[in-house]
């Protein structure tokens, strides 16, 4: 995670000495929006799993354009997301009844490109769609309420992570790869808005804490030394409305291992110039100009 921040860092420095010298756009941004999980506890309707899926996020960015096409962009995020089977319109999901919230921790580096340019030369155009695509890192956290107890779900190792003949226990930073697009409203030379939508392919599929099989629920016990994890792995009885676990084969399907979850942001964000295209201040007293090449 530090050696990713520092590249980061040495290349928004090279951006930065590079946009000064050839008098490019640069810009700072705050955003409002959401985050939304999408995986193993997802439903049939896409718009219940963009309502009950999502947290609220915030956002904030810095970037560099580059002759009004390309821009490169370091973003930082604070989110978080949540599923739960009981939202399905699917019997199966329903009895499966597990359930998981987590916070979500995003650094990114993207890339942009503007097809139709980015300029806030008054009487250019008032706006400006966008292609996006980068790479960064996010920290998540799955946790669900038993019993009226918040619970983290990744030291218990639902899924026999740990245990001898299973994997070890998924990290909780983890690389992604974003990608969408979106488009700026020219409100003024130094203000703009935006609106996007940016998905992340991630390489986990244990945001959700789901992703393969069910133990048997005393081997589960036994090896762990205690029923809490058996408990949450398996909570079908809870649907049911009995006391007594469902006791399942070991290897009965839990998850979908086949595909990784994903996440993605929803954003309106504002944005604020420090620099216009030919290379003068827009923040702050002195007006500079840069020469340009």
């Amino acid at each position: 995670m530090k050696v990713f921040i520092k590249n980061i860092i040495f290349t928004l420095f090279l951006t930065t000495s590079a946009g000064i010298l050839s008098g490019q756009y640069s810009d700072f941004g705050v955003g409002l929006g959401f985050s939304t999980y999408w995986g193993d506890l997802n439903n049939s309707s896409f718009m219940n799993n963009y309502i009950y899926n999502s947290g609220l996020a915030i956002q904030g960015s810095y970037r560099y354009m580059y002759r009004h096409k390309l821009g490169l962009r370091v973003n930082g995020t604070l989110g978080s997301f949540r599923g739960h089977d009981k939202r399905s319109d699917l019997e199966w999901q329903r009895l499966r009844n597990l359930s998981f919230k987590s916070h979500l921790i995003e650094l990114v580096i993207l890339g942009e490109y503007y097809p139709l340019g980015f300029n806030t030369t008054p009487g250019a155009r008032f706006f400006a769609p966008f292609f996006t695509l980068g790479a960064g890192l996010f920290h998540f956290d799955p946790k669900t309420v038993y019993r009226g107890n918040e619970i983290r779900l990744q030291p218990l190792g639902t899924e026999g992570q740990g245990l001898p003949g299973y994997h070890d226990k998924y990290r909780l930073t983890q690389w992604a790869i974003p990608f969408g697009g979106g488009i700026k409203f020219i409100l003024t030379e130094t203000l703009n808005l935006g609106i996007e939508v940016i998905i992340r392919r991630t390489f986990t599929d244990y945001i959700d804490d789901v992703s393969t099989i069910y133990l048997n629920y005393d081997e589960h016990s036994e090896a762990r030394g205690n029923s809490v994890a058996a408990q949450i792995s398996n909570r079908m009885n809870e649907y049911i409305g009995q006391e007594e676990p469902v006791r399942l084969a070991t290897g009965t399907k839990r998850g979908g291992p086949d595909v990784d979850d994903y996440y993605i942001t929803t954003m309106f964000s504002l944005h604020m110039l420090i620099t216009d295209h030919k290379g003068a201040k827009r923040i702050g007293p002195n007006r500079v100009n840069c020469p340009t090449f």
